[in-house]
């Protein structure tokens, strides 16, 4: 990988799919004191479910503001909660896992009484929980902002044994007993911004290498403040409230920058005039520097002016803060300063004297120095001034004061379910939204799940859950995709990598990994199944490195169907249920359609061998597959081209190799939805395995990805994608290709295997050999969309077919019969086998004449055999019957023995013997070429735009070829017509309707269709037109399509001939418009003298009309040369005149 920069083609397709990383939102978060005490969650909470006791009722607290809370009897009874079968002794509060101290006011008579309520200390959600998506976890910047929403949960509950929930201790003291008041604290001020997104790599800037863009994060990834430039000086005022000149201590300031390109960062920091130093780091990370401030740089009101400024050595230095943390010591006083924070020094007598001014009445104060043990304390008021002591301070304290209590906005009831890991190995996670009614399907998710765990589904052990019920259940009610990986890992049971562990994860539901979009009022139905990393996204690290997994391989094969739409679940069930009652020996399973793209030859060239060393990877081995290329041709960027036919016969994989994004491949096959395309490939549903940029990229929210259309189209497409979502890079992806294709195709361990066992183990193996950051990220990067449990080749013996269509004589001889055979293996091929072919014939008395039997080598897919032999004269005249045969003594073992004879009849002529076979249905040669499609207004071939009469016949002929495959239907012929409105899109035309008629195809196969829609609106219309052959061959890789206008005006265009002077003929034009027709028309010509020499008359049409003249009089003799006069006289009486010359 040392000349990874050289040789490595970044396989976007232009223009480049670009996104912009910036937040909903564009103020800075200011947070105080108390968020840089709190402790991190004790480890010892491994799935994240260890705190719950599944025999009590839960009710779960949104909180989105800090500070503290209150609750009273009346808002507990109008959550639901039966107050009065409730001992307030046992009620609980829980917060990440940990019982929280409450104060419950009234709880002293065990009775929940009017008037009673609880108080509790609530924290707005942060970043720390994100710290574990980090590699390492010590990369996460700061944990001061989540990655995934600002809510934070809390649940209470209460203890069914009787004993009682944590309370707040109450601090009653109040005499100072001679101690001085402090003379000060040290306030704090937190800015943390938010207004932009870092994201590594990713985020663009100049570069000597390509990006790797890994999904986990990554140093220096997170949000933070607007980008800033080089050579800008950038300028940051605050106001130093309360400061406390005289105190010895001096005000620091703490910042921390993020690099925001692949440059060194020089970043000089000033405050006032005064220099506080150079920050010096590389391309992403993360610099913090700290430092005093001195009081001649603060101004006489109190602002302080911090500056920042690069000036690194590269042409750009891009850069950002992310927050900024200011300390400076800070009188009590209160005003215009509630709720507020207060960080006590320490004190050596081990208790504090304050006394705040400015102090309004029922004014509380809490103790939270350990914010999962608040203290109330008790304070005596004297006029404005509040008094207080504070116990307890050989350590710094932190106290809230406060007059505000908050009201909780809402309990939710919460039920969490008790699962035990060993009864389920087939997991669906899922989302409300996507479990409502469909018809007669009360709720589609639980449907999948009841086919999986019937026969035909597998007989899976299912389990279906929801994202809320993850979240409150393994991520504490917060909202990150830690509940799914915790929740994986609690599934796994403990166990490890060389146990049985086989699971299967499939996430029914989109996800939205742009995180922008967190504060989107609608994120919830939008993200409704998490998954890791921003856009990209990566369903494989939700459980990378479980169970004792390598850390960059998936513990558990993972799938996502990705819908908003309950209803698209059940189109793609019926797709599951097709593709796998389909018999495993069906020929098409073993195509294999290899797409080849490319920008440059040397694209085209690299990427065809590429696809073609896998191809014999697949066709060599146990599979045997047949191999179809389609290659790009031209270096334009998108190069239309036309598979259908080939789909729409079966193939079982499609690979493309080539520049792409999310919604189009440089080699354009198109959507299978779409009509123009022509796929028609229902019950044939291939594996579709993408290598180029974000093909598989289904996680910015969009509806128009392509990989998921061929998905979640009903009744055609693809039953499961494989596909990359992000950058993709030529040596990876043929890293990643050609070990897949070795597993897949040529690994006997993993014959008959699931598609999801494939790509983890195709994970595994790659990144055991190559383990830099671009084969890892192309890893992380392979989406699996579909079901993880389907299986793609479920052959597991040979299957030897005859058909009738594949026997031929090559050649005749008077004495002898030659015989070419086409045998098709559609089970497993074995290159050590040897196949024997025979002809036997069973005479009249039932006895049986064998010919022997010729071997021949290993049948991969289809192979020609030749067998010739001399019948027996003395038996060739009676009616018995000869019998080839494939593998006459049954020595290899095959799925189907039945399909291994074809009888045949010889009829002896005066040139030797010929083979006559029954008829056993196809015993046509296939029809593989495009049939021919007109379609005219009124007789006559329009050009796009043309004036057409607001009754227009308009005639479809298909002609085909095929003289065996007539065309009896209208199966394949689609018309759809857009009226002139801003709004009117495409309509399809009933074929049923009156305005339509056809009759079957004769035996020149040609078909016609009649469409004659009756008063027709003035204003342009489009007509488009799909139509195929009996076969399935398209007329055309685009459908037939054409404007035309109706003008129901009479009008009458001036006539022009062409050309004119005329030296051999003239045609003469002109365009009428109008309701109906005017009949026919008539061209006179005179000479100069006035004498008629010629009449043209012919009927004329609506639109553009055109007479020949050959320059002859009426009786067909030449007329001289010279100028004449002509004039257009129309049944309707409209008239125009013009001039022509004679010039032989």
């Amino acid at each position: 990988m040392a000349d990874l920069e050289e040789v490595q083609i970044n396989l976007y397709v232009y223009p480049t799919v670009r996104f912009i990383f910036q937040a909903m939102r564009t103020t800075a978060v200011t947070f105080l004191l108390y968020l840089s005490v709190i402790k991190l969650i004790a480890q010892a909470n491994k799935f994240g479910n260890e705190w719950i006791d599944y025999g009590q009722t839960y009710y779960r607290i949104p909180i989105t503001r800090t500070g503290m809370y209150r609750l009273t009897t009346s808002d507990l009874q109008k959550a639901g909660l039966a107050t009065n079968s409730i001992n307030p002794a046992t009620l609980q509060l829980f917060r990440r896992g940990v019982e929280q101290a409450i104060y419950l006011s009234g709880e002293s008579d065990n009775r929940l009484d009017t008037g009673d309520y609880l108080e509790f200390f609530g924290e707005r959600n942060d970043g720390r929980q994100d710290s574990l998506l980090y590699r390492p976890m010590s990369a996460q910047p700061h944990p001061y902002y989540s990655m995934y929403s600002d809510t934070a949960a809390y649940f209470l509950t209460w203890r069914l044994d009787g004993k009682p929930g944590k309370r707040m201790a109450v601090l009653t003291e109040t005499d100072p007993k001679g101690l001085a008041p402090e003379p000060y604290h040290i306030a704090e001020q937190l800015t943390v911004l938010t207004t932009e997104i870092s994201s590594n790599q990713a985020n663009g800037g100049p570069s000597p290498f390509p990006s790797a863009n890994e999904l986990f994060f990554e140093p220096g990834e997170g949000y933070t403040g607007p980008m800033l430039k080089k050579d800008s000086t950038v300028s940051r005022t605050f106001v130093l409230d309360g400061w406390v000149r005289t105190a010895a201590q001096k005000p620091e300031m703490e910042l921390l920058l993020n690099g925001r390109d692949n440059t060194s960062h020089f970043v000089d920091v000033f405050t006032g005039k005064t220099a506080q130093g150079t920050l010096r780091f590389e391309w992403f990370d993360n610099a913090r520097q700290s430092f005093e401030i001195s009081p001649t740089d603060i101004s006489s009101t109190n602002e302080l002016i911090l500056s920042t400024r690069s000036r690194g050595p590269f042409e750009t230095d891009r850069y950002s803060v992310s927050y900024y943390r200011l300390r400076y010591p800070q009188s009590f006083s209160l005003k215009n300063r509630t709720p507020q924070t207060f960080n006590l020094l320490p004190n050596p007598q081990g208790k504090s004297y304050i006394e705040f001014s400015d102090a309004a009445t029922n004014t509380l104060i809490y103790d939270l120095t350990d914010p999962n043990h608040p203290r109330r304390l008790t304070a005596v008021q004297s006029g404005s001034v509040l008094k207080l002591i504070v116990p307890d301070t050989e350590i710094p304290r932190w106290l809230l004061v406060s007059p505000e209590i908050l009201t909780p906005s809402r309990l939710e009831r919460t039920v969490f379910r008790k699962i035990d890991p060993a009864k389920h190995n087939y997991l669906i996670i899922s989302h409300e939204s996507l479990m409502k009614p469909v018809g007669k399907i009360a709720n589609p998710v639980i449907e999948y799940a009841a086919y999986r765990a019937s026969e035909a589904g597998g007989r899976h052990d299912t389990l279906v859950v929801t994202m809320k019920q993850l979240m409150n259940q393994f991520s504490y009610g917060e909202r990150t995709p830690l509940a799914i990986r915790r929740f994986a890992e609690y599934m796994l049971g403990g166990k490890t990598a060389s146990a049985d562990t086989t699971n299967y994860l499939l996430l029914i539901g989109r996800a939205n990994a742009y995180y922008p979009n967190r504060t989107s009022p609608d994120q919830y139905y939008r993200d409704l199944v998490l998954t890791i990393g921003n856009v990209p996204g990566s369903d494989l690290l939700l459980t990378a490195g479980l169970a004792g997994y390598p850390e960059n391989v998936p513990a558990i094969p993972t799938g996502r169907i990705n819908t908003l739409n309950p209803q698209e679940i059940l189109s793609y069930l019926e797709k599951v249920k097709e593709f796998e009652r389909t018999p495993a020996n069906e020929p098409w399973r073993k195509d294999v359609l290899h797409l080849s793209g490319g920008h440059s030859s040397f694209e085209m060239a690299t990427f065809r061998r590429i696809l073609d060393q896998a191809g014999e990877t697949a066709r060599r081995h146990y599979i045997g597959a047949n191999m179809i290329l389609k290659a790009k041709q031209t270096d334009e960027p998108v190069e239309r081209v036309d598979i259908s036919g080939i789909v729409n016969s079966g193939v079982s994989m499609m690979t493309f190799f080539g520049h792409s994004s999310p919604i189009v491949t440089d080699l354009d096959f198109g959507y299978a939805s779409k009509p123009a395309y022509g796929y028609s490939n229902k019950g044939r549903y291939p594996l579709m395995f993408f290598n180029g940029c974000g093909i598989g990229n289904i996680f910015f929210g969009s509806a128009g990805n392509l990989s998921t259309d061929w998905l979640l189209t009903p009744d055609k497409g693809a039953i499961a994608i494989l596909a990359h979502s992000g950058s993709g890079y030529s040596g990876p992806l043929e890293t990643y290709t050609r070990q897949l294709y070795q597993i897949l195709f040529a690994d006997s361990v993993f014959l008959n295997k699931p598609i999801g066992l494939i790509q983890q183990e195709t994970t595994r193996r790659v990144l055991e050999r190559y383990n830099g950051a671009y084969d890892i990220s192309n890893a992380h990067q392979m989406v699996l969309q579909g079901d993880p449990v389907l299986r793609l080749f479920p052959v597991q013996k040979p299957d030897f077919i005859l058909g009738s269509s594949g026997v031929f004589q090559p050649g005749s001889q008077k004495d002898s019969v030659r015989l070419g055979v086409v045998v098709t293996n559609a089970g497993l091929f074995d290159d050590r086998q040897r196949v024997g072919l025979a002809v036997r014939q069973r005479l009249a008395d039932g006895q049986m004449r064998f010919y022997g039997t010729k071997l021949h080598n290993a049948i991969a897919y289809r192979d020609t055999l030749y067998y010739a032999f001399k019948p027996d004269a003395a038996q060739i005249e009676t009616p018995d019957r000869f019998e080839i045969v494939v593998d006459p003594g049954q020595q290899i073992d095959e799925s189907d023995e039945t399909n291994n004879v074809l009888v045949f009849e010889l009829k002896t002529g005066m040139d030797g013997y010929s083979v006559l076979l029954p008829d056993s249905g196809q015993r046509f040669p296939p029809d593989r070429f495009n049939p021919l499609l007109d379609v005219t207004f009124d007789g006559v071939l329009l050009k796009n735009g043309a004036l057409v009469s607001a009754n227009p016949l308009i005639q479809v002929v298909l002609q085909d070829e095929d003289p065996y495959r007539i065309r009896r239907d209208t199966i394949g012929i689609d018309v759809f017509l857009k009226k002139p409105c801003a709004t009117c899109d495409l309509e399809r035309i009933r074929l049923n309707s009156p305005d339509v008629s056809w009759k079957p195809a004769g035996p020149d196969n040609r078909f016609v269709l009649d469409y004659q829609p009756k008063n027709l609106a003035d204003g342009a219309y489009v007509l488009q037109v799909y139509a195929t052959d009996v076969s399935g061959n398209r007329a055309g890789p685009e459908p037939y399509e054409i404007e035309f206008r109706v003008k129901t005006d009479d009008s009458l265009s001036v006539v022009r001939a062409t050309p004119n002077p005329v030296l051999t003929f003239t045609r003469f034009w002109f365009t009428v418009s109008g309701k109906e027709p005017p009949g026919d028309g008539q061209i006179l010509i005179r000479n100069l003298s006035g004498q008629l020499v010629r009449t043209i008359r012919q009927p004329v049409r609506i639109g553009e009309n055109l007479f020949l003249w050959d320059g002859t009089d009426q009786g067909g003799g030449q007329l001289p040369n010279g100028l004449y006069l002509f004039q257009l006289v129309l049944e309707d009486g409209r008239r125009k005149t013009g001039k022509v010359v004679l010039n032989r």
